[in-house]
This record gives C-alpha cells, structure tokens and sequence, in this order.
C-alpha cells in the first residue's frame, strides 16, 4: 500500500497551512484510508470513486454517528488531499469534485443553541461573580469578556502576552498574533466591557510568585505561567455545573458575540469583520432568524 500521507503533508506545510490543519486534514485522510482497508482489504487509490467517498460520509453519519458540520470537515480535508493528488498526477479523476458538503439546517434545534441568550449569558456570568478566589474570579470574568464581547477564540485567548493589550483612549486594542489560519488581527474590546480586564491587569501585576514575575502570558493559573486552552474549558465546566447549564464551551462565547451584535442591528458585513470570518456566508447564520425568533416575532403582532 503506497504512502500518500507524507508527500500530502509536505505540500499543506509548503501551502503555509497552520499546524492544527495539517493535523486535522492528516487525521481524516489516515481515517479514510483505514476505512477503505478495512471495507476492501485494501485499497487503489486510482479507483477510488464518488461512490466511495459517499459511502464513506454515510459510514461516518450512521455509524460514526458524526454531525454534518463534522463531516463537512472531513469532505474538506478530502477535496484538498484529492486535489493534491490530482494535480500531482497520481490520480486521472478527482472523485470529490462531484461531492456536496452536508446541509446544515441551521434552524433546527440543535444549531439553535450555538450562542447563549442574554438571559444564558447573565445567569452563567453571575456564578463566575460567585468565585471566592479572587484570583480565579478577576481572571475568568475578563477571559469570559474577551470571547464574549471581542470575539477571541479561545487559542487566541491563551496565547495572549501582557503586552497584547494596548489602550488606546479609554478602550482596550487586543493583539492578536496568531488568529485562525496564523493571521495577525488586532481587535477592539470598548471601555463598556474593559473593567474586569483592568481589574484583572492590576492583579496581574502584582503576583509576587516567580512563575508568574517571569511569564509574558496575560492569563497564568496559580501553579503554572500560562493557562492552556484546556485549562479554559476546565475553568467553563466548573461554572457551567454550578449554574446548571449544558454544553457551555469557549466557542459558544464566540458565537454569542456575533449573535449579540446582530441583535444590536448591526450590518452583516461589520459583523463580518469584527468576527473576522472569510465567507460572509459563515456570518449569515447569526442574521438569520432562528425558528424560535421567528415564532416569538408571530406572537407579537
């Protein structure tokens, strides 16, 4: 059986792919290679079909039991490997070119709950308020602010250095070094929302352990100079059992922001690019009314 892995992977690394894509397209190929084996014993990678690949995204529905948006990953891993070989000549017939990325459906009820309410927001932010420990309180509530109100992922908000953060007036600039795809962005957080990050600066300043003296990080834990992503989400689990919530991730925060500024009315575009999206159709979702909003809009009249 031929390797295509790592010519496949020497060319994402001369594409400049970042280091989580390369991971993640290597993973599916690897993942869909295997299948074939196990399906046929083993595998031509010149017959390979669009039959094959549909049989594949069914396996990873039905048994794998994935979500669309999951499989849609995987079809895009797979387009780009395809395409590589293709263009390297290994393959006389690219068998993605016919494949469609699964419908999202984004008015069901799943897709629904992507973003918090504002009452979700209020009721998971006040138990952050709870936090007896002042260190853990000051530092969550201004992480909790920076993916809630200037839409940082949550890698972004665990690289952040000290000097990331820049006033400029009364508002905060956010240097975002490393952005999805390895982008730079500098982002605005308004002096509305910039008190628990002040608060969380003046603290910071005065750990007196020498972990956190010689971190750059902005955000450390009590034991370690840095908080890792995880370290993030450990910290979100904690909160989201004491108020009772579900599936309360770093990302919802995001999705959040983009929801809340298209409550606010704002034009679709400026949501565009304060998310820092690339497809404008990534951005549609939050314009577009929910089911819910819709029923809600039909017992006002």
């Amino acid at each position: 059986m031929e390797n295509y892995i790592d010519p496949f992977i020497r060319y994402l690394y001369e594409e400049a792919k970042d280091e989580k894509t390369i991971t993640a397209y290597r993973t599916t190929v690897v993942h869909f290679l295997k299948w074939n084996v196990e399906r046929d014993g083993d595998y031509i990678i010149e017959e390979i079909r669009p039959i094959d690949i549909k049989e594949y995204t069914s396996y990873l529905k039905h048994q794998c039991k994935r979500k669309p948006a999951t499989i849609n990953k995987y079809i895009a891993a797979l387009k780009v490997f395809f395409a590589f070989l293709f263009n390297q000549g290994l393959v006389k017939d690219n068998p993605m070119t016919r494949i469609k990325i699964e419908s999202l459906e984004y008015a069901n009820s799943a897709n629904e709950t992507k973003w918090l309410t504002k009452v979700e927001q209020d009721r998971f932010i006040s138990y952050v308020e709870l936090e007896p420990n002042e260190f853990k309180r000051l530092r969550n509530l201004a992480i909790i602010d920076l993916m809630l109100y200037a839409g940082l992922r949550v890698h972004e908000v665990s690289s952040l250095d000290i000097n990331d953060i820049i006033t400029k007036d009364k508002d905060f600039r956010v240097v975002v070094r490393e952005g999805k795809g390895n982008k730079f962005a500098i982002v605005m957080l308004v002096q509305k929302h910039t008190k628990n990050l002040r608060k969380w600066l003046k603290y910071r300043k005065g750990l007196e352990k020498e972990i956190h003296k010689e971190s750059t990080r902005l955000f450390v834990s009590e034991r370690s100079p840095f908080l890792s992503e995880r370290g993030i989400q450990k910290m979100l689990n904690k909160y989201a059992q004491l108020a009772n919530m579900e599936n309360i991730t770093p990302h919802r925060f995001r999705h959040s922001f983009c929801k809340n500024l298209a409550n606010a009315g704002t034009p679709i575009e400026i949501i565009r690019k304060l998310a820092r999206h690339e497809s404008i159709q990534t951005t549609a979702i939050y314009v577009d009314s929910s089911q819910e909003e819709q029923i809600e809009a039909l017992k006002k009249m």
